[in-house]
């Protein structure tokens, strides 16, 4: 009977267990996100499903000891632009994990991103406020030279 009982309450909470999920935000995080983990050099590959315009592109820098970060970026202008500041790893209930920050110089706050996935080699991040905004980041060897000193070309 002890047995049996036993049995029924461990049934009982595997199915509890398995029924829960969270928002639509989530799949499944292979790795877990640390300033650790997500520390290095990434760039992003892919926006919204599609992958970014000829020219364009998104570098970002995390440093795990100082969680700060650095992103070179040519995004919907036709100047690339170097900005800096800290970032932030929050556990949320109903989300799970966002990856959020602020900008040096007084520059404002990141938009919340909801981490939903992350194995060794790419980064999944969805926005908090718009499930339909999704980034895919993949990690890299480091911001190329020419971008970070400025003389890429601007390509016209």
């Amino acid at each position: 009977m002890k047995y049996l009982f036993k049995l029924i309450l461990c049934m009982t909470l595997l199915t509890a267990v398995s029924a829960c999920s969270k928002d639509e935000y989530t799949e499944k995080n292979v790795m877990v996100v640390t300033p650790g983990t997500l520390e290095g050099t990434w760039t992003l590959t892919e926006w919204n499903g599609q992958a970014p315009e000829e020219g364009m592109y998104v570098y970002i820098t995390f440093e795990r000891k100082e969680r700060t970060f650095v992103m070179y970026e040519k995004w919907g202008s036709m100047y690339s632009h170097k900005t800096s500041g800290t970032f932030s790893i929050l556990e949320d209930e109903d989300y799970g994990i966002i990856l959020t920050g602020e900008y040096d110089y007084d520059q404002g706050e990141w938009q919340e991103y909801v981490v939903t996935g992350m194995d060794g080699t790419t980064l999944t991040l969805v926005a908090k406020d718009n499930a339909a905004d999704k980034l895919v980041y993949t990690r890299c060897e480091g911001v190329p030279e020419d971008i970070q000193n400025g003389s890429r070309s601007l390509g016209f």
